[in-house]
């Protein structure tokens, strides 16, 4: 597995005892041989609550209060210690955060009696064992949370505006001038929301030679969400889209995270509960998904009212705990996975994300979101299509882009890529990824090389230099949500295709791009090209009819034959059955030895030709050997029936040849 270098500071401290007056201690005074008295001070006292044992909520929060218990002497640290409910909550033993593991749900109340009051029982101790209890009863109250569009076109969704206790009648409602939704001051802002180029384009608002801020409309290097927001931002009427974040862990009692965070669909190595882990990387790309939108906090999400589902798989990998956290819940939308292998044969992630496309979401099929790699150019000559992981019809393979749309100069090519998101080079050279860190982890001073946040983050919890393929996979997790929510009945199939049809061809001078017979835009350095939710809506809200069951064909023909030293040779494959593609495998037996000096290029029956590998991959000479499984997704939709053509290549006049034993082409469609 790639691994993601962390830094960990460890900073030692001065621990003081100092006394405070009042109760709580006393003092022993003992003699040494030197007739010294020392005074000890020891703590008999336990600690005293000061915050409310009544609290009143609304439904659809996961926070729930700051129990706070004061000691003269010690700090205080919480746990749970019972009460009728005690199951359904966590609180974090440092900060007394209390959080539900998941939001209350008025209509389907979870506490003891089903009467929405729910009860818990904190323990609060100090470092020498004392100990006190309180309980707290929590009541939730009911809200509207119909979704009824946005009525004062504020970018906001009226029933968001309900849940924040916004007025949903005033577009600016603080009268500042500023369009509430896209407020990144006050109470309702997201401090550095202007800052998030991916979210809206910084060239629409900087439009006058004085640079004035203006609100006009968006740019064509964003994401292209604005519009979506007047209806969606994951809510989903009370019963939010979940996003899972497979990485490092995230940091769950982030303050831009914790009120989307789902707990009881997070896990902890293998065990549902905290996800928190000592990467920051999970936490930056859970960020980029789902930080909350309007809570005066410092970033936005692009679905700012989805749930996270966490896990620090990477941090404790196992195959067991993968397939567990990958399949098991049933109600996780979209997976999202910002890593990978390199050169890797092995099928047991393809099992794994069947599984999930099989029976999750209601047996539409859980979405698997992928980075494609890091690894192009000077960073590397890789090819995604080195990874079965990556090399199967199940995951959508993601590419980075910057934000002039052009590709990222360390963003794989593949032929199985599907589409690209937003990302940026290196945030010293070009705008790079606005989200959350692990609190107190970034750095808001030092030259170009140190400082990782804005000047104006004092408490150092986010980051502007998020980037690599890593960034680029969540912004199109975070999209797809959007559509999920618009368009909950569409399969994973289907999701594919949608995003393929309305991803925007960007850098059409670049000669990667082909397009197929049935009017198909595909890129091995782009995909389908930029995601693009809102004209996926469009579609799939305007009569969109979900896609026939699918189907598949394969062929094998053997053929015993050498590729010369320095030449090309072409070997044929006739498939018979008709069907509408949606994904092509090519796997080509050989005895090859020398394969990175080989470039593979398919052409369909309809003369679409793709390059299912470059020469020069940087990787062992033999890795083809025995044979290997290309994929690809340039000929969707084009007809399965014909004479398939696979060209390979020797770039390399060394006196080497390699056999190709067969080659079998597997078509899936419908």
């Amino acid at each position: 597995m790639k691994k993601y270098l962390t830094s960990l500071s460890i900073i030692g401290s001065l621990v003081t005892v100092v006394g405070c007056g009042g109760g709580g201690a006393s003092s022993t005074i003992i003699e040494n041989e030197d007739n010294d008295t020392t005074p000890i001070v020891t703590d008999t006292t336990p600690p005293v609550f000061v915050s409310s044992s009544e609290v009143n909520i609304s439904e659809n929060f996961a926070k729930v209060m700051n129990v706070k218990a004061i000691d003269d002497i010690s700090y205080v640290k919480y746990y749970i210690a019972g009460g009728d409910d005690e199951n359904l909550f966590t609180i974090y033993s440092r900060s007394g955060i209390l959080v539900f593991n998941v939001s209350a749900d008025y209509e389907n109340p979870k506490d003891k009696d089903k009467n929405n009051i729910y009860q818990v029982r904190i323990k609060a101790t100090d470092t020498s064992g004392n100990a006190s209890y309180q309980d707290i009863n929590i009541t939730v109250t009911d809200i509207n949370e119909t979704n009824v569009g946005d009525g004062d076109d504020d970018f906001i969704p009226d029933n968001i505006e309900v849940l924040l206790d916004m007025n949903s009648s005033n577009d600016d409602q603080d009268d500042d001038g500023v369009t509430d939704g896209l407020q990144s001051s006050g109470d309702i802002g997201d401090q550095f929301f202007d800052m998030q180029w991916h979210l809206r384009d910084y060239a629409a608002r900087y439009t006058n030679e004085s640079g004035v801020k203006t609100q006009g409309d968006e740019g064509d290097t964003d994401l292209n969400l604005m519009d979506i927001y007047h209806n969606y931002m994951g809510y989903n009427e009370g019963n939010p889209i979940i996003v899972q974040v497979v990485d490092t862990g995230v940091d769950a009692d982030h303050e831009d995270l914790i009120d989307n965070m789902d707990l009881s669909r997070s896990y902890d190595e293998d065990e549902i509960g905290n996800p928190s882990g000592y990467g920051t990387h999970g936490t930056m790309v859970a960020g980029i998904i789902a930080s909350r939108a309007f809570n005066g906090k410092g970033v936005r999400g692009i679905v700012p009212f989805a749930h996270i589902a966490g896990s620090n798989w990477l941090e404790h990998q196992s195959i067991d705990t993968l397939d567990m956290v990958w399949t098991d819940d049933l109600n996780i939308s979209i997976t999202n996975n910002s890593w990978g292998s390199y050169q890797s044969s092995d099928t047991f992630f393809e099992d794994f994300m069947e599984e999930g496309v099989t029976h999750g979401r209601e047996g539409k099929g859980r979405i698997y979101t992928f980075a494609a790699g890091n690894d192009r150019g000077d960073y590397g000559h890789g090819n995604a299509n080195l990874e079965y992981m990556l090399s199967n019809r199940f995951p959508i393979v993601v590419a980075a882009l910057k934000n002039t749309n052009e590709y990222a100069v360390y963003s794989t090519p593949g032929s199985n890529i599907w589409v690209s998101g937003y990302s940026g080079d290196f945030y010293q050279t070009t705008p790079t990824i606005g989200t959350t860190t692990i609190m107190g982890k970034s750095n808001n001073s030092g030259d170009k090389n140190e400082q990782t946040t804005w000047d104006d983050d004092t408490e150092e919890n986010y980051t502007f230099a998020m980037n690599g393929t890593s960034s680029a996979s969540p912004t199109v997790a975070g999209s797809i949500a959007l559509v999920l929510e618009a368009c909950p009945d569409l399969t994973w199939r289907d999701v594919k295709y949608l995003v393929a049809k309305n991803a925007k061809q960007i850098d059409s001078s670049n000669s990667s791009w082909v397009t197929n017979n049935a009017g198909f835009h595909h890129s091995v350095d782009y995909g389908f090209g930029r995601i693009d939710a809102k004209a996926m809506i469009d579609e799939c809200t305007n009569g969109y009819t979900n896609l026939p069951d699918e189907t598949n064909t394969t062929t094998t023909v053997s053929f015993n034959e050498v590729v010369p030293d320095d030449g090309s040779k072409d070997f044929n494959v006739t498939v018979d059955d008709n069907i509408t593609i949606e994904w092509v495998e090519v796997t080509i037996d050989n005895d090859i030895s020398d394969a990175s000096e080989y470039k593979i290029e398919l052409t369909s029956p309809q003369n679409t030709k793709t390059v299912l590998m470059t020469s020069d991959t940087e990787t062992s000479s033999d890795w083809m050997k025995g044979g290997w499984r290309f994929s690809t997704a340039a000929m969707l939709g084009e007809s399965s029936k014909g004479d398939w053509n696979v060209t390979m290549t020797d770039t390399n006049d060394n006196n080497k040849t390699g056999k190709v034993s067969d080659i079998t082409i597997t078509i899936y469609g419908h």
